[in-house]
Parts: structure tokens; sequence; C-alpha cells
């Protein structure tokens, strides 16, 4: 009698916990499902009902901590996910969560943290690829907190170890383009094009670093390029702005004396018109002397006009190009002036950056 008594007793356990282990299952999956389908709401009661049968089930607490956050219940979420991470400090996962609850409670120190936590966590699937994803949204991170030297060190790291192919050296590309380091996002943007020279997004973003680093001729190639394969007019106004700064550079060295001041004195009259423009929409007397900044501008642009066409030599307009690139850089800044033209843009992009170019 003992003996069969401890044997029903034994199965009607069984079925007990199997059955638990079937109502946990099938409300996790419902509240997966739900997650899935972004209703939050819905997953938060299925998985809590899904915990009621497997409380201590890690991956049940993981997904419910993600559905709280869905639910933007940000102080719940994280408490589940600090209580894994006392479990897991090592996990990969929870500090990726912890990083973007920290992100959208604008705590840039402890997201900072846990994104190193997930950079350099367990991963169970694929941990390479993991990684790198982790990263890439690290490095996302930190540009949009303008943490620009942190960024170049993580992107440095990254090209290191990243996968390679066009799209891994386009996105390197664009986010040295982000940061401002147009001569490192050149780099990677011809790579990018070598991998797919159709690819219209890198021979774009290879025209525009060229651009910004004063490389007009590599600019223009670029930009030619993109435009055979997609006939654009936003593409067609950058080729053309392109070949109006190569058309009107005055800096270059193989011109000769003529047509160098005839690109200085093309850069007085689109500097002129724009002074007219500033002063009207200020209401300023431009032929009253005053201290008033665009008519002390004015002022100079009379002097160095007539220098420019009393020159004699080659020599004597390479000494106005300073003069003349401070004052077309100041008058093309102006605000408020109104829409800036072509050859306002144009004569910015040439003389702002007349050092280099000198």
């Amino acid at each position: 009698m003992a003996v069969v008594f401890f044997a029903l007793t034994f199965s009607v356990n069984r079925l007990y916990v199997q059955r638990r282990q079937q109502l946990s299952s099938s409300s996790f999956d419902k509240g997966r499902d739900s997650l899935n389908a972004d209703r939050p709401a819905e997953a938060i009661g299925e998985l809590r009902t899904a915990l009621v049968y497997s409380h201590d089930n890690s991956q049940y607490l993981f997904t419910l901590a993600e559905a709280l956050e869905a639910s933007n219940r940000l102080a719940e979420a994280k408490s589940y996910f600090l209580n894994l991470l006392d479990d897991q400090p090592g996990s990969g996962p929870v500090n990726l969560q912890l990083a973007r609850l920290a992100e959208k409670e604008n705590e840039p120190e402890s997201a900072i943290r846990y994104f190193n936590g997930a950079i350099y966590g367990a991963w169970e699937d694929d941990p390479v690829t993991k990684r790198q994803q982790v990263r890439q949204e690290f490095i996302n991170f930190l540009i949009s907190k303008d943490l620009k030297t942190q960024a170049r060190g993580e992107l440095l790291t990254y090209t290191a170890e990243m996968p390679k192919n066009g799209n891994a050296q386009l996105w390197v590309a664009q986010a040295f383009s982000r940061i401002g380091d147009d001569r490192s996002a050149l780099d990677f943007y011809r790579v990018a094009v070598r991998a797919n020279r159709r690819d219209i997004t890198a021979l774009l973003g290879a025209g525009r670093a060229a651009f910004h680093m004063g490389r007009f001729r590599d600019a223009l190639e670029y930009f030619k390029g993109a435009d055979e394969i997609h006939d654009d007019a936003a593409t067609e106004q950058l080729i053309q702005l392109v070949t109006l700064v190569i058309d009107s550079n005055p800096f270059e060295s193989r011109i000769d004396t003529k047509e160098r001041r005839q690109r200085l004195l093309l850069a007085m009259d689109v500097a002129d018109h724009r002074l007219r423009q500033c002063a009207e929409a200020q209401n300023i007397d431009l032929n009253t002397i005053g201290m008033n900044p665009l008519q002390m501008a004015r002022a100079r642009w009379v002097y160095l006009d007539s220098q420019i066409r009393r020159a004699r030599t080659g020599a004597d307009l390479v000494q106005l190009l300073p003069p003349v690139a401070s004052l077309v850089t100041t008058v093309e800044q102006q605000d408020p002036c109104g829409l800036p033209s072509a050859e306002d843009q144009a004569m910015l992009r040439i003389y702002q950056n007349a050092e280099d170019l000198q």
C-alpha cells in the first residue's frame, strides 16, 4: 500500500509540475508575441502570469523588464534589470538594456559604463557580431552627446575589428563625417566606393568630404559619378556649386595675373551684392560712414576694390588674397540677409578655407 501510495503521489506531483510548466510557457509565448506586436501593456500581464509559475526564470524576468520599458515604466524596468545584473554581472544583454535606460534618463556617465559592460560582456549567440553592433550603438550615443573625442576613439577601435565589407566601410565613413573628421571619412568612403562603384550614398559622401577639405576637383568627380547613376536635382546643384568654386578660385597656382584679377573682382562683386542685401534687410545706409559692421565692411570693400584694380603684378594680387578672403568671409557670414545664392555659397566655401588653399 505504501508503494502504491508513493507511486500515485509521484505521478500526481509530476503532472502538476508539467501543467505549471505548460501554463508558464504558454503565458510567456503570449507575452512575447504581444511585446513583438507593440502591445506592451498586454505583454506585462501575460509575463507576470508566466512568472507566477516560474518566478526565477531569468528569460521571463528579462522580457518583462523589456515590456515595462516599452510601456515607459522606466523605474520598474530598471529595478528588474539591476536585479538581473546582480545575478549575471557579465551579461551583455542586461548591460545593454541598462545603457539604453540610462540614455533615456539622460544619465550619460551611467550609459557609458553600461555600454562598456555590454561590449565586453558575455553574449550567447554570435558574440563578435553582437559586440560590434553594441559598439556602433555606443558610438551613435557619444556623437549624439557631442562627445566627439571619445566617439573617435571608439571608432578607431571598431575599425580594427569591423567586417571588411562595403556597408561597414560606409557606416564608419558616415560616423567620421558626423564628428567632423573629413579626412578619415574620405578614406573610408573611397573604400566603400571601390567595393561598390554604384553606391550613390558612398559617392555623395566622398564628394562632400572632399569638398569640405577643399579638394574640389575630387569632389566634382564623385558628384558626377553619382549623377551618372541617378539623375537628381540636388546632385546637379552640387555639381554646379563645385564647378563654380573651381572656376572662381583665385588661389590656383596655374592661373595668370589677368585671370586672378578677374576672379578676385568676381568675389568682390558677389560680396558687394550681399552687403547691399544685408543692409536693405537691416535698413542700414551703406553710403554713410559709421561703426555698424556692415558700414565698416563697405569701407573695407571700397579700399580693396581699388587696390585690386590698381595692382600691377601677380605678386601684388597674391598679397591681396588674405584681406579679400577676410572681407568676403565676414560679409558672407552676416545674418540676417536672406537666403544665400549659389555664388554666395561658392565664395564662402573658397575664402573661408583661404589658408589651406593658399
